[in-house]
């Protein structure tokens, strides 16, 4: 990845409305951020600039394209070419910034040069502009720009405003701040400053978990992972608690339905139904025994799951039952005959 900054160049003065301007002198140019260098080279690296990004390049007012803010057009850079030692550009005025140019209430050209560190050659514009100021300085530049290979465009004053500082923040305040972050950062992963409340609170938070102090993020967030999924030391806590209310609601409806057939309010033939009603619906089945009369005499009543009866023909209530559960004569006496 090539190391890129972004500088303004040297101002060019700008007379009526030309359609072709100087843009920059061919050799050392020295511009109020630094020194840089510009050559043939460097004209074939901005001209590949532009065709990879497939727009035309702008021409903007007092550099607003830099600052984030609304940025109208001056005009449209439509071709970079050499001319008189000097890279030049053809370009389309807009007829706002050709009023400017005419009236002279613009008077300068003021380049953003792309800067190759490693060279310290110009190999890319990333705008240019009319001004007043041939001249600024303490001009913040811009670091990895978007528009060329390796880098990504930094806006210094949200950058300033997402660290706590104000609009009008230097370019060392906020290295400061950002220094001062990566300390604290660094120091909290290292849990190397007891009085700190926020390492404390981390050192808390992995003891409770059962990591040591200042383990890494990923350690505590897996952990956090597994209680949310119910595992705690390799138990799936959940799972088991599951299957503990599973047996303790059939524990109780096995009792409750013992109780109803004790109570004669429902024969052995109906457990199974009963034991079903009692696992699926607690508190209605509790409804239904309290409500249901009593259908089998006590002393007729084997919680061993069969009917006892007392002589070779069915009593009433036996007949009354087997009525209501559509057991007929035959299968009764079939079933008394196997007994």
């Amino acid at each position: 990845m090539k190391d890129i900054l972004i500088l303004k160049g040297g101002s060019v003065e700008v007379s009526g409305v030309p359609e072709t301007i100087t843009v920059l002198p061919l050799g050392r140019v020295v511009s109020s951020k630094g020194e840089f260098n510009v050559d043939e080279d460097s004209l074939r690296e901005m001209k590949a600039q532009i065709a990879r990004k497939g727009v035309d390049l702008v021409v903007d007012y007092e550099h607003q394209t830099l600052k984030g803010v609304e940025a109208p057009a001056a005009g449209w850079v439509k071709e970079l070419k050499l001319g008189d030692g000097s890279i030049v550009a053809v370009v389309e005025w807009t007829p706002r910034g050709a009023e400017y140019l005419k009236n002279k209430e613009y008077r300068y050209l003021s380049p953003v040069v792309n800067v190759r560190k490693t060279d310290n050659k110009a190999i890319g514009l990333h705008s240019l502009a009319l001004t007043n100021t041939p001249a600024i300085e303490n001009m913040t530049p811009i670091v990895n720009s978007d528009n060329f290979e390796g880098g990504q465009k930094m806006d210094m004053q949200r950058l300033a405003a997402a660290l706590g500082l104000g609009p009008d923040a230097t370019e060392e305040q906020i290295m400061e701040a950002l220094q001062a972050m990566a300390a604290e950062n660094k120091s909290l992963k290292e849990g190397k400053q007891p009085g700190d409340e926020a390492t404390v609170a981390n050192k808390a938070v992995c003891e409770l978990l059962g990591l040591k102090a200042g383990a890494p993020a990923e350690d505590v967030t897996a952990k956090i992972m597994e209680l949310k999924g119910g595992t705690i030391d390799g138990v799936n806590v959940l799972e088991e608690l599951k299957v503990l209310k599973q047996q303790n609601a059939q524990r109780d409806a096995d009792e409750a339905v013992t109780l109803a057939l004790k109570a004669g309010k429902i024969t052995p033939a109906q457990k199974e139904w009963a034991q079903s009603y009692a696992l699926t619906d607690p508190k209605g089945f509790g409804a239904f025994v309290e409500k249901a009369p009593q259908v089998v005499p006590m002393g007729e009543i084997d919680l061993g799951g069969s009917v006892a009866l007392k002589s070779d023909k069915p009593d009433e209530a036996t007949t009354l039952v087997c009525k209501q559960l559509g057991v007929s004569q035959e299968d009764l006496d079939k079933y008394r005959e196997e007994e």
